[in-house]
């Protein structure tokens, strides 16, 4: 790796064309923006696409988006272990851009090609023919082709932006880390405002073909860019993943049942690297410690051959820090668990749906707030607490407790839980009020303001709960693991996607009523005939459920033992030191 990077550095002093540096971070931040705002303005109005172009369902509607945005959760994963073991960071981005522009293109195609949606309804939500199995296939190819795109693009960006300056000093590169991951972020959130209030606007007024080509056009512009830029990129090759080592470990103390672990210090020897500080695992998850345990025949009796002995396979007997990395990726997983529900909670919302049904005008004007842009509370919620918290509210924090360390990270997280919980309280509350008035025919629709609360209160969740689960991580984890952050926050999202499809099926065939089906179920696709605040309630005790949870796994989740410090925006006493 090092002669790697001298080699690079040596090409930059000496090459004809320099590479690396400042000047190419812009482009690959740009690539990650752009598949984001494509994205997140697709995910935002694409209920609204599919009831009122293709005539599906609510329900059946829930169930794609579900799906595409599992996908889109779920594929980083993998794309972070195929980048880091098989195609490097610059080809994997460089692909996944491609499947993106083509995905895009693709969605872009249904709003301009007729035969590619089912006809118009004969009736205003009557006689609406149902598409075919060509069309939704078309459909699906895009999304899928998206998601894709969203698998390089997304765990691989920062990381190759690091890779441009990784051969820098020390001082210099913590000092342009730090602006690097500040921009990173406003980047992130510059992305999500843009795609609900602008590209929503244009789908929402201008129509679907004028929005979906310029979500295609904006693609295609970056993933040239992006190969016009390639000369001036540093690639650096792919290594054997940590991914592939973990898998290793699992494996070896499988193979190695059969061993018996003696008391420590009795004579037993355990594999380590020359030069490393560890030579004994701990006594944490004990089974594992068979992995890097040296077999009587590899030993020869000697430790000093032990040492010296380089033919080990990595198959057969793993090196005690590859063991206690895999101890520390295995220890998080119950606080990862006890983080899924609040992502269920807010993608489970059909806020779209019912800000359609509502009067969106603001105030007295003629402007009306689109309906997939009504998540833009959430996002100015998230931006707003996030980017004032460690300046402005830690400072006013501090002087009123009189304490340096005013919450603890495990607290931001139950902090976050509590108002992922809140928000779907609120969220039942604000839809049984909407139905009891459409129930009673009011001469005056409810303002679709109303949803801005529970909105609010899913993006002050997010502020609290995911920022501090990825800071958790990042104190938790080896350095070695920092990949591994981005990747389990990615599969937390996957996976409350997932879960948010079954529910939504469970939750429509429990409830749908018997006796010829006279009863709507709670998801219906008329919003005022079904029941969607029971829904909502569901998730809150749901929710308050995996609270209680989460409490549990703060008091036996052992974090102490790896004592990492993290050092963010330079404030490292905010989370030096964890007591359990």
């Amino acid at each position: 790796m090092e002669g790697d990077r001298e080699e690079q550095e040596q090409t930059q002093v000496t090459g004809k064309i320099s590479t690396g540096g400042l000047r190419p971070i812009p482009i690959i931040i740009a690539n990650e923006v752009s598949e984001r705002i494509v994205s997140a303005s697709v995910t935002a109005n694409l209920i609204i696409y599919l009831t009122t172009k293709y005539h599906l369902g609510a329900a059946s509607s829930a169930i794609i988006i579900f799906a595409y945005q599992s996908a889109a959760n779920f594929l980083p994963f993998c794309g972070a272990i195929v980048s880091d073991a098989l195609l490097g960071r610059y080809l994997m981005i460089t692909l996944t851009l491609l499947s993106c522009t083509i995905g895009t293109t693709l969605l872009c195609l249904t709003s301009a090609i007729p035969s590619l949606t089912p006809p118009d309804c004969t009736l205003p939500k009557q006689g609406c023919p149902s598409p075919t199995h060509a069309q939704l296939l078309v459909l699906c190819a895009s999304l899928g082709l998206m998601s894709l795109g969203a698998s390089g693009v997304r765990p691989c960006c920062l990381a190759f932006a690091e890779d441009q300056i990784a051969h820098w000093d020390a001082a210099r590169k913590d000092r342009v880390l730090r602006a690097l991951f500040s921009w990173y972020y406003v980047s992130v959130g510059f992305s999500q405002i843009v795609a609900v209030t602008v590209l929503v606007y244009l789908q929402d007024k201008m129509g679907w073909k004028v929005g979906f080509t310029v979500s295609a056009a904006m693609m295609a512009s970056v993933t040239l860019l992006n190969f016009a830029a390639s000369p001036f990129y540093v690639k650096v090759k792919p290594q054997k993943s940590m991914w592939v080592s973990m898998l290793q470990v699992a494996v070896v103390a499988i193979k190695n049942r059969d061993l018996v672990l003696p008391e420590a210090g009795h004579g037993v020897h355990f594999h380590s690297l020359p030069g490393s500080t560890q030579l004994v695992p701990s006594q944490k998850m004990r089974f594992l410690n068979k992995a890097c345990m040296v077999r009587t025949q590899q030993a020869g009796g000697s430790i000093s051959d032990i040492e010296v002995d380089n033919t080990i396979s990595s198959w057969n007997t793993c090196t005690v820090e590859q063991v206690e990395n895999f101890k520390a990726a295995l220890s998080v997983v119950p606080m990862w668990s006890a983080m899924v529900m609040p992502f269920l909670m807010q993608s489970s919302s059909f806020g779209v749906l019912q800000a359609d049904t509502m009067d969106r005008r603001v105030g007295t004007t003629r402007f009306q707030i689109p309906s997939g842009s009504i998540s833009i509370f959430e996002i100015m919620a998230f931006t707003a607490w996030s980017g004032c918290y460690d300046p402005y509210i830690l400072p006013v924090l501090r002087r009123v407790t009189g304490r340096r360390r005013v919450l603890t990270l495990k607290q931001r997280m139950g902090i976050g839980v509590t108002l992922a919980v809140a928000s779907m309280a609120v969220a039942a509350a604000v839809e049984a009020r909407r139905r009891e008035g459409a129930a009673a025919a009011a001469h005056r629709r409810m303002s679709a303001l109303w949803l801005a609360p529970q909105y609010a209160l899913s993006g002050l969740s997010g502020a609290f709960g995911a920022v501090a689960q990825i800071e958790f991580y990042y104190a938790v984890l080896p350095k070695s693991m920092g990949s591994l952050v981005l990747a389990l926050l990615f599969l937390g999202a996957g996976v409350a996607s997932v879960a948010s499809t079954v529910i939504v099926k469970l939750v429509n065939v429990a409830t749908a009523g018997g006796g010829g089906g006279a009863a709507a179920p709670w998801l219906a696709d008329d919003l005022d005939r079904g029941r969607y605040e029971s829904y909502y309630l569901l998730l809150a005790v749901l929710g308050a459920v995996d609270l209680v949870y989460f409490v549990v796994c703060c008091y036996v989740f052992d974090e102490t033992t790896q004592n990492r410090s993290l050092e963010a925006s330079g404030n490292e006493e905010e989370m030096v030191e964890y007591p359990g």
